[in-house]
């Protein structure tokens, strides 16, 4: 697991072996001097870090940039006129089909069109006939009501063919879908012959502008506090050795039961392409500028599978079991959440050599 931190405190440096002065050992009064060879101490250090998680996700296609296409309208297939992995621009023909519905918007349009200039042509006749006062009151407010509804129903058959992506006047029986945007087909379901229907779950054909992926992880319910929508991510995969830059984009509601974690996606910019679904990647979270937290090193946690604590140094001396809360690990420190102050002191070396020797006494 690869971390980049910038470590304000070189925490290594900071503990006391054998030789410390004897003030020291005399503070460890609880421990013999053999005992205390054994131990190494470590400051609680607030550090300054570029990066505060590193955790496996999967790259996915995005959403807001994919579209899983189904007729709008009964028919059968009746030709393919793309493949998978095809680069497509947007509005082109994916899949022709034969559908009676087609036939029966081109008629509805045709007697609509129809009756709409018989209207027109009555409204005006009766415009002239009233001006000539030849014409009732009555006949002349239903003509002009008959235009109106002439007019509203050729828009309503107009508004059916654009649907179907036919132009007035076209004939035929054939629908073509067609891309809504420029993308690569990632999936095609149609075959010829194939029944189609509106209501169908499964989609034709599946296109995706995949130079816009999402990367969706795991974080543990822990680490929470450590993320934020909008927050820069580092994403690596093994077939490159660059990262890929990106940003949190959602933070899931609901922990999972059984693993405690919560999903989190991330927008990442794929221009060449070269992320493609179903990759296994390592997304680093990067830090907002000026975050700090408090670490001690991994060596000086101790867990009895419930939770985590660890020794700490008190000022008169005595060793006392501390519990805290922890995020994740990072080049062999652990980032503390609650529990401890910056400047205590923990064993960072032998904790649980000490934990036993201190139940002994207990």
């Amino acid at each position: 697991m690869r971390f980049a931190w910038l470590l304000l405190l070189p925490l290594a440096a900071c503990g006391h072996g054998p030789g410390d002065p004897p003030a020291a050992a005399a503070a460890e009064r609880a421990l013999t001097p053999a005992q205390l060879s054994f131990l190494r101490f470590a400051p609680v250090a607030e550090v300054a870090a570029t990066d505060v998680a590193d955790v496996a996700g999967t790259i996915e296609f995005d959403e807001e940039h994919t579209a899983r296409l189904n007729a709008p309208l009964a028919g059968r297939v009746a030709e393919l006129l793309v493949r998978v992995g095809d680069h497509v621009d947007a509005d082109a023909p994916l899949i022709a089909i034969e559908s009676p519905e087609v036939k029966t918007a081109e008629a509805d349009y045709v007697k609509a069109d129809a009756d709409a200039r018989l209207a027109q042509k009555t409204a005006q006749r009766a415009d002239r006939l009233r001006d000539a006062r030849a014409i009732a009151e009555k006949d002349w407010q239903q003509a002009h009501e008959d235009d109106r509804k002439a007019s509203a129903e050729l828009d309503r058959a107009r508004a059916a063919l654009d649907r179907l992506h036919v132009a007035p006047g076209e004939r035929g029986s054939r629908y073509v879908l067609r891309a809504p945007f420029a993308g690569t087909v990632v999936e095609r379901r149609a075959a010829v012959g194939m029944e189609t229907g509106g209501e169908s779950a499964d989609p034709l054909v599946v296109v995706s502008d995949l130079s816009h992926v999402r990367v969706t992880l795991r974080l543990p319910e822990r680490q929470l506090a450590l993320v934020q929508p909008g927050q820069p991510v580092a994403v690596r995969v093994d077939a490159y050795a660059d990262e890929f830059p990106g940003t949190v984009s959602t933070i899931g509601d609901v922990i999972d039961d059984a693993t405690r974690t919560v999903p989190v996606r991330c927008a990442v910019a794929n221009p060449d392409r070269r992320l493609k679904p179903a990759m296994f990647a390592r997304v680093t979270l990067k830090a907002p500028p000026g975050r700090r937290l408090l670490v001690v090193p991994a060596t000086a946690l101790l867990s009895d599978g419930q939770g985590f604590r660890v020794l700490v140094r008190e000022a008169d001396g005595r060793l006392t079991r501390r519990p805290v809360e922890v995020g994740p690990e990072v080049s062999g420190h652990v980032v503390v959440l609650r529990g401890l102050r910056e400047g205590e002191e923990v064993v960072g070396e032998g904790a649980l050599f000490a934990e036993r020797q201190l139940a002994s006494t207990d």
